[in-house]
């Protein structure tokens, strides 16, 4: 029996498609019951499933022991996932960070408590609130990190992951330092995601290799569009978030430990640069400065004491001479005794009242050097990034 022509061309389309039926997801009915309040660092979308993702996060995973390794981070002891005394799933990680900043302690201790919230579902929805407590820094017990972890899947099984992170305070502290711990904070916390989004990527996201046939040249074109999603780094003070587009084999993530003063230490992608040091003598020499104000300022304190015990002495012994002489005799010494008391008084009223002016001065001075020292490191910051640029 001879075929028709449309039925050849039926039979030869079947051949070399060999498309399989999609499978449908079931929708995602969970939905993460925080607020998502503080500044959000990461909001992206992943080729990867959300089971997968929360694996390689927040288990035992060996992606992210070695990622933490790249950075020289020590004693990491991750632990297991308990119920809590609020029904919770609960664990509790402790690791030493390195600090890359120049002045100041080379690592930060960092006990982290993750909490999974009840709107958690395996396969469609992971909420985790996360608590950093550092020690081994300045101010370390004054005040703690915590950051939200929200990774949910979505209709094509990838995963929208998002991390918004804020700074809480313990006890008040001064402004300069407020904004010292802050800046800092922030650094480290976009340091490693910036290195661990390039190291989801290029580990779990590469394209498969292409095979034979129309529907591996279809899909893989798929694929491409798919990992050439855009990376949104926001903070929300801003009103417009800026895309970064990225290429195939750089995407978002996340990950546990990437709080410090000064920030982790070397990342899991490409080196930076190395910032300029000019900006770091110029802060030393402010230091210096600092110091020797407040050498003078411990002097001129000094003096103050001792001037103020010789001139109770003189004028008790003139006092005791006067009364042992047996001249006071009359009412008119008496008042002649009192008014060159009152004199002596009035005199080191203004000697006091000049020290205090000059101690006043150097105070002012001394809040004005530590207020330009604090904003050293942000115009350092700013000048190598645009040498950088």
């Amino acid at each position: 029996m001879v075929s028709s022509p449309s039925e050849r061309l039926a039979t030869d389309s079947s051949d070399t498609t060999d498309e399989e039926p999609e499978k449908t997801e079931p929708p995602n009915t969970a939905e993460c019951d925080s607020l998502h309040s503080g500044r959000q660092l990461v909001h992206t979308i992943l080729p990867i499933n959300v089971d997968v993702m929360f694996e390689l996060l927040f288990s035992r995973s060996k992606f992210l022991t070695e990622f933490h390794e790249v950075r020289k981070t020590t004693d990491m002891v991750p632990g297991e996932w308990k119920l809590n005394k609020d029904g919770l799933k609960e664990r509790v990680v402790t690791l030493t960070i390195a600090i890359t900043q120049t002045i100041g302690p080379k690592n930060a201790h960092v006990t982290e408590t993750q909490v999974m919230r009840k709107c958690s579902l395996p396969g469609q929805l992971y909420a985790i609130d996360v608590t950093a407590v550092q020690g081994g820094i300045p101010y370390a017990d004054s005040f703690y990190v915590t950051q939200h972890y929200c990774m949910s899947r979505t209709v094509d099984n990838h995963t929208v992951f998002s991390v918004h992170a804020q700074v809480h305070y313990r006890k008040s502290i001064f402004g300069f330092v407020k904004g010292f711990i802050e800046k800092n904070t922030w650094v480290g916390l976009e340091d490693f995601y910036t290195s661990l989004l390039r190291n989801l990527q290029s580990e779990y996201c590469i394209p498969p290799a292409k095979g034979k046939g129309r529907r591996t040249r279809r899909s893989g074109h798929g694929q491409s569009k798919a990992l050439e999603e855009s990376l949104i780094l926001a903070d929300h003070h801003h009103t417009k978030a800026k895309p970064i587009r990225v290429p195939a084999i750089v995407v978002g993530g996340g990950g546990v430990g990437g709080i410090g003063i000064g920030g982790g230490g070397g990342g899991g992608g490409a080196p930076s640069k190395p910032a300029s040091s000019g900006w770091r003598w110029i802060v030393a020499i402010m230091l210096l400065v600092l110091i020797v104000v407040n050498t003078t300022l411990y002097a001129k304190l000094l003096e103050m004491e001792d001037m103020e015990r010789m001139s109770r002495l003189d004028n008790s012994e003139e006092l005791d001479s006067l009364l042992l002489a047996k001249s006071v005799r009359t009412r008119n010494d008496w008042l002649t005794i009192f008014q060159q008391q009152e004199s002596r008084y009035n005199d080191e009223m203004l000697e006091w009242q000049k020290v205090l002016s000059t101690v006043t001065e150097m105070l002012n001075k001394a809040s004005v050097l530590c207020t330009k020292l604090c904003r050293m490191p942000d115009n350092g910051t700013a000048s190598s990034g645009a040498s950088g640029g």
